[in-house]
């Protein structure tokens, strides 16, 4: 019996030994566009999930709740450690579907989030594109269209106060006249911000290259590291 329990003890010490960060990439993107930092974020001993989804295919609703499922397994290993998140752009706002998803774990709700290049506020340039048949065409009729239409996503929710904190970081290394001041060439840094309260910083980078930036991940793991229990 004291076998036994000792066995369980490990176990769960094991399970629960590293935090989880999940990477989301975001609209026509792919795992491989998070994979510099899932690579760096193993490397620092992170257990780390780049998650991918078919980002044209669903609403951004419809991957809020696919994600919950993921999110839903990943609680079952680890219960009760809070979840960390690094999204790109479209993948900020499908995170924030899946935390207002009533069936969304509590352990996802309860850890940091960094959110990088992120359409808050929608982006002036999308619905500048929206008027080109060709570009609604490509965008297709499900998240492609929210991107292209919406002026801002409260629709989804905000994200969750019981969260320990919040990161926003913008690009500003973007020359787009279709967008009022500083810019990563899709996304403006006022479209990026939140109503909630976050911290914020910016990074020379346009809205691909942030990705590919190694400032990127230094910022995110000094945030993330802070988090990190002993």
């Amino acid at each position: 019996m004291l076998q036994k329990s000792i066995f369980i003890l490990l176990l769960s010490f094991t399970l629960n030994a590293s935090e989880t960060v999940i990477c989301i990439h975001g609209f026509h993107g792919a795992p491989w566009n998070m994979y510099l930092l899932e690579k760096n974020f193993n490397r620092r001993g992170f257990d780390v999930t780049n998650w991918g989804y078919p980002s044209s295919d669903k609403t951004i609703e419809s991957h809020g709740q696919d994600l919950v499922s993921t999110l839903q397994k990943i609680a079952l290993n680890k219960p009760g450690a809070p979840m960390f998140f690094v999204t790109h752009s479209m993948g900020g706002l499908v995170l924030r579907s899946a935390l207002n998803h009533p069936q969304c774990p509590e352990e996802a709700k309860k850890g940091k989030v960094v959110m990088i290049a992120p359409p808050n506020n929608g982006s002036s340039y999308a619905r500048f594109l929206s008027q080109f048949s060709l570009v609604r065409l490509i965008g297709k009729d499900k998240s492609g269209k929210q991107l292209l239409e919406s002026n801002n996503f409260d629709f989804l929710g905000k994200l969750p106060s019981s969260l320990e904190d919040v990161l926003v970081i913008s690009g500003t290394r973007g020359y787009n006249p279709f967008i009022e001041g500083e810019n990563d060439g899709t996304v403006g840094h006022k479209e990026t911000c939140l109503t909630t309260p976050h911290k914020h910083i910016k990074l020379p980078s346009g809205h691909i290259s942030i990705l590919f930036n190694k400032d990127t991940f230094i910022e995110a793991h000094k945030f993330l590291k802070r988090k990190i229990r002993n």
